[in-house]
């Protein structure tokens, strides 16, 4: 997910490169040094387009995401993927009733959400599509077993929103996203299973 700073950042920089480079003739390294300062510049000034509010249709949008999760326990009877999905949903619904007293969060909550929702719901539809074939790869058996520390670490990201919730410091979603993504290497095994559904 882009950032809005970082878009308006890179087209400021990339609009103050053409016109020191191409227009005034700058020298490439200088042209390239003050490109990059006017980068950071763009995205310090810029850090306020980020910022969303308070919105009851996307509200309603989370409450659906959750709702589809929860129907996947129709699925197994798996009593540990049971209990990730009820934990997943539980700390979501939390979270979505909290929203209520403390509006100011909504940003950093949207943002989570808006990745790990979508997320849980792939890992689940993946999951149970391997499980309807009839071989597997070493790398979908590999996947199908490690599903419980998969949504674990979900659930856990989850709880970090929450905790977040109740402290003026910031969380950094997009290092968070980058920390699960490396611990779980998920993003390869989903986009190959994604080709084959």
């Amino acid at each position: 997910m882009i950032k809005k700073r970082y878009l308006y950042a890179s087209l400021l920089s990339g609009i103050f490169f053409i016109i020191l480079y191409v227009i005034l003739n700058f020298p490439l390294w200088l042209s390239l040094l003050l490109t990059v300062i006017s980068y950071i510049g763009g995205i310090l000034f810029f850090k306020e387009k980020d910022v969303r509010v308070y919105d009851p249709n996307l509200i309603m949008h989370y409450c659906y995401l959750i709702s589809k999760i929860d129907y996947f326990k129709t699925y197994t009877k798996d009593e540990k993927i049971i209990g990730n999905i009820n934990d997943i949903k539980e700390e979501s619904e939390k979270i979505i009733s909290m929203l209520e007293q403390k509006p100011n969060k909504v940003t950093q909550v949207y943002d989570g959400f808006d990745y790990y929702l979508p997320l849980t719901i792939k890992v689940l539809e993946h999951y149970f599509h391997l499980e309807k074939k009839e071989s597997l790869t070493p790398k979908e058996t590999k996947f199908q077993e490690e599903i419980n520390l998969v949504l674990n670490g979900i659930e856990k990201e989850i709880k970090k929103l929450m905790e977040n919730m109740n402290y003026t410091k910031m969380l950094d979603i997009d290092s968070s996203i980058r920390q699960f993504e490396k611990d779980n290497s998920l993003k390869e095994t989903l986009e190959h299973g994604g080709e084959e559904s």
